[in-house]
């Protein structure tokens, strides 16, 4: 009865996978290639009209936007619940989907764009590249994948994400130093929500940004060992392509270290 729309290497679509996973929950996958401009489709637009991924088909429902399909999800399925019933950890648990719904989405598309697939972007004809541009709804997202295209790692939009990454960072591991989960005493939807955008930096080659934080380094172990791990991204994100996520242009690698340089800097002054 469910049928998942997504793709194997979309954020949105990890959480959710990750969900159904931890709620054994079976589903029909259909793919949809976002290089190839699939969710502009005529027949994708009328399942999700803002041609992003995922949309989750339930009987004749159609259920939008990730992590209200988690929690729905939650509600749904079986086994344990992964929205605490404790109010704080609730509370804590929305925070966090919160600021990776509002915030941390947005700066992970241009962080991957100034780095993944940049290049091969760049190779298509300008008039494929400036349609597949043009069709991004949000007229915000739109300016800024054509500026990260464009510039890369010295686009503005790229050190504002850069430094958004580095405070949800903060962030995490100020709570998994006394906590081994995000938001309560086992592993919740917030733990699936971040756990994308953490893997983002990872499959894009910032391993050393995440290796600044102890504690966030350790809690991505715990969940990389979890079962859900493998069937929501091990079996569907192959090497080669976080390989070739991993192609920085010449000189990308010395720019980003000089900007996390900045970065940091800037944040002990300012303490």
């Amino acid at each position: 009865m469910l049928t998942l729309f997504h793709n194997a290497v979309s954020t949105c679509s990890q959480k959710v996978r990750w969900m159904l996973s931890e709620k054994q929950m079976e589903y029909t996958s259909r793919e949809i290639d976002l290089l190839a401009g699939e969710q502009h489709a005529d027949w994708y637009t009328k399942i999700h009209p803002d041609h992003v991924v995922p949309a989750l088909q339930h009987g004749e429902t159609v259920i939008l936007e990730s992590s209200l399909i988690m929690m729905y999800l939650d509600q749904i399925g079986g086994g344990e619940p992964l929205v605490p019933n404790a109010p704080l950890e609730a509370h804590r648990m929305r925070s966090w989907t919160h600021l990776i719904d509002h915030q941390i989405h947005a700066e992970a598309a241009v962080v991957t764009f100034a780095l993944g697939p940049r290049h091969l972007v760049n190779a298509q004809p300008a008039e494929t590249r400036e349609a597949a541009v043009a069709s991004i709804v949000d007229p915000t997202a739109r300016a800024q994948r054509r500026s990260v295209l464009e510039l890369g790692v010295e686009a503005p939009e790229f050190k504002i994400a850069m430094e958004r990454f580095i405070k949800m960072l903060d962030e995490m591991e100020s709570r998994l130093q006394h906590a081994q989960w995000l938001a309560g005493s086992a592993p919740t939807i917030a733990d699936g929500a971040v756990l994308p955008y953490v893997l983002r930096l990872e499959h894009l080659g910032l391993d050393s940004m995440i290796a600044a934080y102890p504690s966030v380094t350790a809690w991505l172990a715990r969940m990389k060992q979890r079962p859900s791990f493998a069937s929501a991204v091990g079996q569907w994100i192959p090497d080669e392509v976080i390989a070739f996520l991993k192609q920085m242009a010449p000189g990308d690698q010395e720019a980003i270290q000089q900007l996390l340089h900045e970065i940091e800097t800037t944040k002990k002054d300012a303490s």
